[in-house]
């Protein structure tokens, strides 16, 4: 009967399965959930487990936090970062640990190149410094604060990094009473707070077409950006379709200024780095030789950095890109694998 029950329970999506695993976090029971990420084995079930250490459901235990695999995700540094705080590491020890991943460069065929120059997403270390704010609180008097102070304007994505199961609702709500320029931030939040019920809020808003230009491209930049910081396995074929609608039917219309210099597919390759999954693997590898995407130095930018994140998964492809020897993407392709200790440098 209990293998019954270990096979159906892994026949539940993964949304519900990491609602639940959150669900457990808020008891305090970080062994339950330690054995819970692994059993579930998905980027999104550790990263919900970092999201529990980093915003105070779970004491900051050293163990617990090394349980979880090495941080190959942006999204993974930072939730580490904070938890480490909150454990009791230095904020400026840090913050520089970040700073560098912020400035990493990689060897590409124009030189070294940083692709958080061709990217819209805030830096980790400033991400860190805004969410630090309240990591050495205790989380309910740090949520009694941001949801009483409405003057404050990062009080939405703040409160998000507590990632408290109810505020969920809270900033759905607050999407839709934030006004134009509020409507982004609280969109951006949602991403931030990690609830599964996200997924269909940021796809939606990804695929809207009811939406200004102006505003459109920057609605769907940041619901390409909290898709992957949900790190659910659906996001994957919704951010692979976008891809190609975004280049279909948004890039060269009128109105398409802002995505011509911080194009939405910038983001959607950035976003499926954070994944972890074989099948984001062609669609970067595809972005290799695209010198020309962005005004900040093309999409082969955030291919690279995406490439770096996935590891392993994206070798053989690499090299098999790399022995094609169609340029640029072949010398894009080996300076991955030279991040990665698989190239010639």
């Amino acid at each position: 009967m209990g293998r019954v029950r270990e096979f159906l329970a892994r026949l539940r999506p993964e949304g519900r399965r990491i609602a639940e695993l959150r669900a457990v976090a808020e008891t305090g029971n970080g062994h339950d959930c330690v054995g819970g990420a692994r059993e579930i084995g998905s980027v999104g079930a550790w990263r919900a487990l970092r999201r529990a250490l980093a915003g105070g459901s779970l004491a900051p235990e050293p163990a617990w936090l090394a349980a979880a695999p090495p941080p190959r995700a942006r999204e993974d540094h930072l939730l580490t970062a904070l938890a480490r705080l909150r454990a009791g590491e230095g904020h400026e020890l840090l913050r520089v640990e970040l700073a560098a991943l912020d400035e990493r460069t990689v060897p590409t065929s124009g030189g070294p190149r940083a692709p958080a120059q061709a990217l819209s997403i805030a830096p980790l270390a400033d991400r860190f410094v805004l969410f630090s704010a309240d990591a050495l609180d205790p989380r309910a008097v740090a949520r009694t604060r941001l949801l009483d102070d409405a003057a404050l304007p990062s009080r939405w994505l703040r409160l998000a990094a507590l990632h408290h199961p109810d505020d969920f609702e809270v900033l759905r709500s607050a999407r839709a009473a934030a006004g134009r320029r509020g409507e982004h931030v609280v969109l951006e939040a949602l991403g931030v707070h990690g609830d599964p019920r996200a997924f269909a809020v940021l796809k939606e808003a990804l695929h809207a077409r009811d939406v200004d230009p102006g505003r459109g491209f920057i609605q769907r930049r940041l619901a390409a950006d909290g898709l992957g910081r949900l790190g659910l396995a659906a996001a994957v074929p919704v951010l692979r379709r976008a891809l190609g609608d975004e280049q279909a039917d948004f890039e060269g219309r009128p109105g398409a200024g802002l995505g011509i210099q911080y194009p939405v597919r910038a983001n959607l390759l950035w976003a499926l780095g954070e994944l972890d999954s074989a099948d984001a693997v062609g669609d970067l590898i595809a972005s290799l030789g695209d010198t020309s995407g962005t005004a900040f130095g093309g999409l082969y930018l955030p291919a690279m950095d995406a490439l770096v994140r996935l590891g392993a998964l994206a070798q053989e492809p690499l090299r098999r890109c790399e022995a094609a020897g169609i340029e640029p993407a072949a010398t894009n392709a080996r300076g991955v694998l030279t991040m990665l200790g698989g190239g010639r440098a």
